[in-house]
């Protein structure tokens, strides 16, 4: 491959993404008003409740989730007020943000990224990032829905390059697999920025929490992340473990053994790994519940 002709198309690839982002919409208004009050110490549940049931196809999903098998609350939820007490803040704003993003999404259809195969990846991720955390609770400081939700988020670059260069993302991931590198490195390469790379300016133009930022850009190299490194090295193994249950994108995501590092980070003993890799595996298919929910 020419060099200096690599660098050229990348360039120009590269300023394509970057303007096609500057016009990307933002989200729906109630969408970033609830980040803000999930955010702020002085909200209410009620003040969360009456800024959802402004929108009624939010309410819905809302009220659906809460009462499907993938939350397995005991008892009916008829309200959004009582869905927003017995589900909590951070999955309130998981939900939203969820539902907000796979709506604008929704027309993705090309033959590099297939939809359904990367929402379930993503949203596979999320539950694995959540039980990874819960099996932490008792000693490490991390939200469990704050995880599911950083989850779903993690590779929210990889849509973007698909609806807005899609080409030279089908050569990023043809390369990748035929140079045995990781799709990350492709992507550079080719399109003169990465998935993760393009989260931070997403994060950025969304006006995203701290926390989604960092595991938006940091799930491939949580080791770089100079704060919420539990977070984001739980967000780069619940990927990996998204791979390895087949619930993919590309085989040579993560090409060679780097992503065990993060055991050793988390303190993740072999026993504690199988028992989450199980509980995993049986959940699994609630990923198309929240999915067909949510969609």
């Amino acid at each position: 491959m020419n060099s200096k002709k690599t660098s050229a198309v990348s360039r120009e690839r590269y300023n394509q993404v970057i303007e096609n982002i500057d016009n990307l919409p933002s989200l729906p208004a109630i969408v970033s008003r609830l980040i803000q009050v999930v955010n702020s110490p002085d909200s209410s549940a009620d003040d969360a409740a009456k800024l959802i049931e402004r929108d009624p196809a939010l309410t819905s999903k809302m009220i659906r989730l809460a009462n499907s098998a993938f939350y397995g609350i005991p008892r009916s939820i008829s309200s959004v007020a009582s869905a927003v007490v017995i589900l909590g803040f951070n999955t309130i704003r998981s939900l939203a943000l969820s539902a907000a993003v796979i709506k604008m999404f929704s027309s993705v259809h090309s033959s590099v990224i297939d939809k359904d195969c990367f929402w379930k990846h993503s949203i596979t991720c999320a539950i694995a990032a959540k039980t990874i955390v819960r099996h932490f609770m008792n000693v490490r400081m991390m939200d469990p829905e704050s995880a599911f939700c950083a989850g779903i988020l993690h590779d929210i670059g990889k849509l973007i390059f698909n609806e807005y260069v899609n080409d030279g993302y089908r050569e990023a991931c043809q390369y990748a697999s035929a140079n045995k590198i990781s799709l990350l490195e492709a992507e550079k390469l080719i399109l003169g920025i990465d998935h993760a790379e393009i989260g931070r300016i997403i994060a950025d133009k969304w006006a995203l929490p701290l926390d989604l930022e960092y595991s938006l850009v940091y799930h491939h190299r949580p080791q770089d992340a100079d704060k919420l490194n539990d977070l984001v090295t739980t967000i780069h193994l619940a990927d990996v473990m998204a791979h390895r249950l087949g619930c993919g994108l590309w085989e040579n995501e993560y090409f060679n053994d780097e992503w065990k590092n993060t055991r050793t980070v988390l303190q993740l003993r072999d026993d504690d790994y199988k028992k989450i890799s199980e509980s995993l595996a049986e959940n699994v298919e609630k990923s198309i519940e929240f999915f067909t929910i949510i969609n």
